[in-house]
């Protein structure tokens, strides 16, 4: 009965702790998640408003999601990269795929979450960009519940190697070598979920597609009609010069078939010209026949 008692003694304040935690920390996440959503509109209308304080109390997660075009395809994803580690971040993961004119490439770069706000104007100045979204996830409450257990799993963890210490009954020994070998289990599994966390609060995600293209998509600078009609103006010739380029491209391909054609023309020519003339000679060499006979 002591024993039990001991150890759930400390288990209990420190629920009681976790309890008062977890409505303080609902409140202020109900605040950073409105702060939060008012950042990411503001952000997207161009506003240039500092939420810096918000994301040092809250723990967002920021991620990032763009699609851009390039006609110097290889100096495109040096600039991406040489970006990348100038914000201080890295490449987690990429790949190219396609022919030489068509080629693709995907990005997943991190970048410290610091650096976002920057690195995302910095790809809009030096890339042509087609699309572009952004977006944040609190995971303040998740956070501090980690924090809070483990708080707690550390005090019966303490505990449990005090009373260990004291046991002197077999029986004893062994129910708790089982119990700190659980709480050991739980506390390194809530410490790799912790540091996964910490990993995508600190560096930022952005997900990069870009495309090799011949001519660059028009892009709308605001929803009126004029510039409707200006965009559309320019992606229709944008579209006859690849319909053009197609075709050439498709001469191109088909230089065997077109000289077999020409090949065959040209022998289809001669015959009927030296058949023609054969039949000139012969109606010229012809006696002319008399009516009378």
């Amino acid at each position: 009965m002591v024993l039990a008692f001991l150890l759930l003694l400390p288990l209990a304040a420190c629920g009681a702790a976790s309890n008062d935690a977890s409505g303080a920390d609902g409140t202020g996440e109900a605040a950073m998640s409105t702060e939060n959503g008012v950042a990411m509109d503001a952000a997207e209308f161009g506003s240039t408003a500092d939420f810096s304080a918000v994301r040092e109390n809250a723990k967002l997660i920021l991620s990032a999601d763009l699609t851009l075009e390039t006609q110097d395809y290889e100096a495109t994803c040096a600039a991406l990269e040489q970006m990348t580690a100038e914000a201080g971040g890295y490449i987690q993961s990429s790949g190219s795929s396609g022919e030489t004119g068509s080629r693709t490439a995907s990005y997943t770069l991190r970048v410290p979450q610091e650096q976002f706000e920057r690195f995302f104007a910095q790809i809009g100045e030096s890339c042509h960009v087609v699309s572009s979204n952004r977006w944040s996830e609190d995971v303040t409450e998740q956070y501090t519940d980690i924090e809070t257990r483990l708080a707690t799993l550390q005090t019966k963890h303490e505990r449990l190697l005090a009373l260990l210490d004291q046991a002197a009954k077999m029986e004893d020994i062994i129910s708790l070598e089982n119990a700190l070998a659980d709480c050991e289990y739980e506390i390194d599994s809530l410490t790799g979920e912790k540091r996964h966390y910490d990993d995508l609060v600190g560096f930022s995600t952005f997900t990069v597609t870009l495309r090799e293209v011949q001519v660059l998509t028009a892009v709308s600078d605001g929803t009126g009609f004029g510039a409707q009609l200006s965009q559309a103006a320019q992606n229709g010739l944008g579209g006859l010069t690849a319909a053009v380029r197609g075709i050439l491209l498709l001469l191109v391909m088909m230089w065997p078939v077109l000289v077999l054609l020409g090949i065959a023309g040209g022998v289809y020519w001669r015959v009927r010209v030296y058949r023609t003339a054969k039949a000139q000679k012969e109606q010229q060499n012809d006696p002319p026949q008399d009516k009378n006979a």
